[in-house]
């Protein structure tokens, strides 16, 4: 089984020392996001578990555990976002340089190969253009040239929510390439774990994403990283950006050290390449708030720790009552 820690929220950023314990236990529980009362016991160590795929927005902390990880047998890898977007958009997050240090160290600890970077989201607004975009992306590439090998990439599709927290973040008029209800290119929504939205209409992304997409793959090859896509409707082949896969079979066998066969998760959105994972952690439990996040459900909280919770889930509300007990769970 590959778990993955998290699409939901940053586990390495705020909930490592929960992680670690839970990985002492052997196993944690994930709570279904549609059904907090239903949960699922998930391995978390071999021979049940193949590989943890960690994703993070400050990977200093994982990169202090990566050696006592790797001491308990745990294979991963981690994928990073680095986006260098305003302080309004990312108001949770560290210093871009203390993120930048994090990715060295973290890829010191498990190679360049194991660490990605994450430009992602992209967007252009009102206060955001395209060139800032792209002068933030060179800048970042020259940062962590020799420290990865790829670099993943996605534009912006808008969820519930999205369009009124770029406005109250004053990053109005957002560009999205998926924009809500806006009508599928295939006639379906594209829905999954990660909340749906309709798929665009259009066969080449708005502008001036074509040309920025260019310009990006350009950068990323002159710094020696291999950019690939998000779960993106549009080819986007032509700009120089395959699709790739972020719950990757490829970087699965990297992580183990031997090859691994790892069939499409079909809980996921349509245009999601990834092999099949489990997810754990909680939606709206991250506090970094950054606005454009689909799990963001208003400003994340962190949930305060209980000994006698294995999970990462905010708990069932008790009937006819508030919550039962509103600060669990890790």
């Amino acid at each position: 089984m590959i778990v993955s820690a998290s699409r939901r929220c940053d586990i390495p950023a705020h909930y490592m020392d929960w992680m670690m314990s839970r990985i002492e236990a052997g196993y944690c529980l994930s709570r279904n996001p549609f059904n907090p009362r239903l949960s699922a016991r998930v391995p978390l160590a071999p021979p049940e578990l193949s590989c943890i795929v960690f994703w993070t927005r400050d990977p200093g902390k994982l990169a202090a555990r990566a050696r006592e990880l790797a001491s308990r047998g745990i294979p991963f890898y981690a994928q990073v976002t680095v986006t260098g977007l305003p302080r309004a958009l990312e108001p949770g997050l560290p210093g871009l340089s203390d993120v930048i240090d994090g990715f060295s160290a973290l890829a010191d600890a498990i190679g360049t190969e194991l660490v990605v970077w994450r430009f992602d989201p992209i967007f252009v607004s009102r206060n955001l253009e395209a060139k800032s975009r792209r002068r933030d992306f060179e800048n970042l590439a020259a940062a962590l040239e020799g420290r990865t090998t790829r670099v993943v990439v996605s534009l912006l599709d808008e969820y519930s929510g999205t369009r009124a927290r770029l406005e109250r973040a004053l990053f109005p008029g957002a560009v999205f390439a998926g924009p809500r209800g806006g009508g599928g290119s295939s006639g379906g929504s594209v829905g999954g774990s990660s909340g749906g939205y309709s798929a665009p209409t259009l066969s080449a992304p708005p502008a001036p994403y074509p040309a920025l997409l260019t310009d990006l793959a350009a950068i990323a090859a002159s710094r020696g990283m291999e950019i690939r896509s998000c779960a993106e409707s549009f080819d986007l082949v032509p700009y120089g950006i395959r699709p790739g896969a972020c719950i990757d079979p490829e970087l699965v066998a990297s992580a183990i050290g031997r090859p691994f066969a790892g069939a499409v998760d079909p809980g996921q959105r349509r245009d999601c390449r990834c092999a099949r994972g489990v997810d754990i952690g909680a939606y709206g439990s991250c506090p970094a708030g950054c606005a454009y996040c689909y799990a963001n459900r208003g400003r994340g909280r962190l949930l305060h720790p209980q000994a006698e919770d294995e999970s990462l889930a905010p708990a069932p509300r008790a009937a006819g009552g508030a919550g039962a007990g509103s600060s669990a769970v890790p």
